[in-house]
């Protein structure tokens, strides 16, 4: 490749700087184009050295060396070497040698204002905050955003993007400097975005160095995180002039971090921009960098990690999410530390890790568990009896849960004990004798339960929440959780299997007594194969009508059932074996 020496206009209040690009072969190549607002001409930087930048990166690109014509900083000129070493080297598109046909000595003061490359999004929102809190002098004055990139639409959503930048620069009193650059037409037939994106921001943003001593730049990683591509340590330290030093911003914090450090600015998180992929302004919450980032918002505590996105957090999204290279240090900090509550996401992100990685996903204690109606779900349960025993949340489902032989039991947490046995105590008070309480999509044989206990034992309580195409329950946990403190035996019906531990455990939390109804000889078969406690929660459907549902009766079977449930800490059986995602 060759580039000409740049040439310098006046078009429509912008300075145009624009090179001359031949491919090695003398094929003209599209020009690389800098608009830059004539306001701050004071800044310009008219010498070939920032389009060198973009250049050497183009060249690597395509496997070509690169001649420079026009003037380049000589100070610059060993880092514009190694650059096209590294990315060569990284590409695997043999060495691109780089001649600088006219090095130059720089002449005049450098500028003294700091710049930063403003996104709105987590990594130059964070690095902001840093910036604010540098002393005159270190601290930013400054406000860069770049378009780049041809096509209408997308040009149209960067303009969209900007807009949102200036309210936060006019609250903090800096100006906003936009600039246009044409590099990506040499670019993106080449690489992908993320590969050259650092080099050529940088390059743009010298195009006004000569009003900068200190350009700074957000990657998406930690100064540790060598990630051979746009923002690597290595390739930015190798960008220099005369006049401005480029480092990355944020060097010492994780994804994670950064997230956790808008949070204490309100300004920040309620401008934050981090969506790409929905092509319009705003976050459209159902990306995968919009659900990473409110995961990672709510791994932050952020009591309202959707605030400022237009769909929630979604499991289904998550689990489908593609979780590359690019993407890997900052789900697996997710994947870790995600809280019990939100067991449900944690799980999908490890899913999708281990199906981006084309592994299998492991099944899981709770995977196959109803929905918890009347407190936390069964995944949520295990994942925190899984964290008190043993400080991580997998929960590889070595043997089933239930009571069975050869089953994992399942226990209500220690904090729930006491008021559970408190609730068992007063249930003579309870003026329900009975209460089905189950989801829709299980409506028929729930429904037939309640009149057969309607008919034997007057009327109860009676709540089959959502419908075949939204199962979302109208009522939340607490609201149900009184329905069955208004009820002496909560009952439900299973076809077969274990004796169901959820609803069990669920269920004794209110200090109702527990009442799985099946077919007789299922029923029988269950109870023989029980511990006696809780073989006595099980009943065939014909033995419905002679059930003792008196306070006397009821006490007689829930004490030494809730004895039984009581008699470990629910972390003892869940402890074991080795972590799994």
């Amino acid at each position: 490749m060759r580039a000409r020496r740049p040439v310098t206009r006046v078009e429509a209040r912008h300075l145009t700087v624009r090179t001359e690009v031949e491919a090695a072969d003398g094929t003209a190549l599209p020009p690389l184009v800098v608009r830059v607002p004539v306001e701050h001409a004071d800044m310009l930087d008219p010498s070939a050295t920032p389009g060198a930048v973009a250049l050497v990166t183009a060249a690597a690109a395509r496997g070509e060396d690169l001649v420079v014509e026009g003037p380049v900083d000589e100070a610059a000129v060993s880092g514009l070497v190694e650059m096209g070493r590294l990315m060569s080297d990284w590409w695997g598109t043999g060495a691109t040698r780089v001649e600088i046909e006219d090095p130059t000595a720089v002449e005049g003061r450098a500028g003294d204002g700091v710049g930063l490359f403003f996104t709105r999004g987590v990594d130059s929102t964070s690095t902001l905050l840093d910036l604010l809190d540098e002393p005159p002098g270190d601290r930013v004055t400054h406000l860069l955003t770049v378009y780049h990139g041809d096509p209408a639409i997308f040009r149209e959503v960067q303009a969209q993007r900007t807009l949102g930048h200036e309210p936060v620069a006019r609250a903090l009193g800096l100006p906003l400097v936009v600039l246009e650059t044409s590099i990506r037409s040499l670019l993106d037939p080449f690489r992908i975005w993320g590969d050259t994106s650092g080099p050529a921001l940088i390059a743009t943003g010298l195009q006004v160095g000569a009003g900068f001593r200190r350009l700074v730049l957000s990657g998406a990683h930690s100064s540790d995180v060598h990630t051979r591509t746009g923002a690597d340590p290595d390739l930015i330290e190798a960008i220099t002039t005369s006049r401005t030093h480029v480092v990355l911003g944020n060097p010492g914090r994780s994804r994670d971090q950064r997230v956790a450090h808008l949070r204490t600015s309100p300004l920040a998180r309620a401008h934050l921009q981090v969506c790409w992929e929905g092509f319009r302004a705003g976050n459209c919450g159902r990306c995968r960098k919009c659900q990473l980032t409110m995961a990672s918002l709510l791994l932050a505590g952020d009591p309202d990690p959707a605030a400022g996105f237009d769909a929630p957090l979604d499991p289904a999204l998550l689990g489908a999410a593609h979780i590359g290279p690019e993407l890997a240090t900052f789900a697996a900090g997710m994947i870790e530390g995600l809280p019990p509550e939100a067991e449900d996401l944690r799980r999908a992100l490890s899913d999708a890790w281990d199906r981006s990685r084309g592994a299998i996903p492991a099944a899981r204690w709770g995977d196959d568990a109803p929905p918890a109606l009347a407190g936390r779900a069964a995944a949520t349960r295990v994942a925190a009896a899984r964290r008190a025993a043993t400080g991580a949340p997998h929960a590889p489902a070595v043997t089933p849960l239930g009571w069975r032989d050869g089953a994992t039991p399942l226990h209500p947490a220690h904090a729930d004990r006491a008021p559970a046995r408190a609730l068992a105590e007063g249930a003579s008070d309870r003026p329900c004798p009975w209460a089905v309480v189950e989801p829709a999509a299980d409506a028929g044989p729930q429904l037939d339960l309640a009149r057969i206990l309607t008919t034997a034992h007057g009327p109860g309580i009676t709540y089959v929440p959502g419908t075949a195409s939204d199962p979302t329950p109208a009522l939340g946990p607490d609201a149900v959780g009184s329905l069955l403190r208004a009820a002496r035996v909560r009952a439900w019906w299973r076809a077969g299997g274990d004796l169901d531990p959820l609803r069990v455990v669920e269920t004794v939390e209110h200090g109702c007594l527990p009442i799985q109804v099946m077919p007789g000889p299922a029923a029988r078969d269950l109870r023989s194969a029980l511990p006696a406690a809780v073989a006595a929660l099980v009943v065939a459907e014909d033995e419905v009508a002679g059930l003792d549902l008196s306070p006397a009766g009821v006490a007689a079977r829930l004490g030494p059932a809730l004895d039984h449930l009581l008699a470990a800490p629910a972390e003892h059986d869940l402890a074991p074996p080795s972590p799994n995602r």
